[in-house]
């Protein structure tokens, strides 16, 4: 399928300066979990991520490409996977079907009937302690060096309206397009300086995200800009509705999909 062969293209090294009128950057993502100690063994101990930093309900973790905060809420995910709209985080391993097996004997919910081959390679979803629904995928479409355990893969919405997702991300946020060589299944984006940012997947049918900020474990993209106040007066032009957090705002895209954004003193 297409939209996996867009997957190479995570380019985790390229976070360059931003270029577009906004200055508005992918800055990683925000994953809530409503039992933040079981969410942080699950993430450092099974997946081997190095904890950066921690609060009281904040784990911050470092990877190879950007930070993924874990943060605490009240409930855990909708489980409506995979019929609902929703971000997503991919991990790449070096092989799948051991990391299969390891998975399995650390008590992980794992997706077998969606273990699939692509046009990249393998793949199979699994969950994370809260619900949230994670992706592993082995890449085969040319020579991997091996590595240990798991590394970021790329992270990107799943919706089923891609001329909304389009005019919302683009026209709205200004990303642009990498390729449209992968549509209808996949779209890549880009930061106007060229680097990666993050996908879209094209998926009919689904219902939309209709889960509550900061009260569900779900995924959350993160971004970040230097001209906030010009962003909220974008957004009010365009209709967007949006929520004014302590750093910024949380605002939703046509799915229902969470998109929060800090003030930044840097682009």
């Amino acid at each position: 399928m297409r939209c996996w062969i867009s997957m190479a293209l995570w380019m985790v090294g390229l976070l360059g300066q931003a270029q577009n009128g906004l200055e508005l950057r992918f800055n990683g993502i925000k994953i809530f979990v409503h039992d933040l100690s079981a969410a942080e063994d699950f993430y450092t101990e099974t997946l081997g991520l190095d904890a950066a930093t921690k609060s009281k309900d904040q784990v911050t973790l470092a990877t190879n490409a950007w930070p993924i905060i874990l943060e605490k809420v009240g409930g855990t995910a909708a489980g409506n996977y995979p019929s609902a709209a929703r971000t997503g985080l991919s991990f790449q391993t070096y092989k799948l079907l051991p990391r299969i097996d390891a998975l399995r004997r650390q008590g992980v919910s794992l997706y077998d009937s969606l273990l699939s081959r692509n046009g990249v390679g393998i793949s199979i979803p699994f969950r994370d302690p809260s619900g949230n629904v994670l992706n592993t995928i082995e890449v085969q479409i040319r020579e991997i060096e091996q590595f240990e355990g798991v590394r970021i893969y790329n992270t990107g919405v799943t919706i089923s309206d891609m001329d909304a997702a389009i005019r919302f991300y683009e026209e709205i946020l200004g990303f642009e397009e990498w390729s449209r060589n992968y549509l209808p299944d996949a779209l890549p984006l880009k930061h106007t300086d060229g680097s990666f940012a993050f996908m879209i997947h094209y998926k009919e049918g689904l219902q939309k995200n209709s889960t509550a900020y900061g009260e569900q474990s779900q995924i959350v993209l993160m971004m970040k800009t230097t001209k906030l106040e010009e962003l909220k007066s974008k957004l009010r032009k365009e209709k967007v509705k949006f929520e004014s957090k302590k750093d910024g705002i949380v605002c939703r895209d046509p799915e229902g999909n969470f998109v929060e954004i800090v003030k930044s003193s840097v682009p």
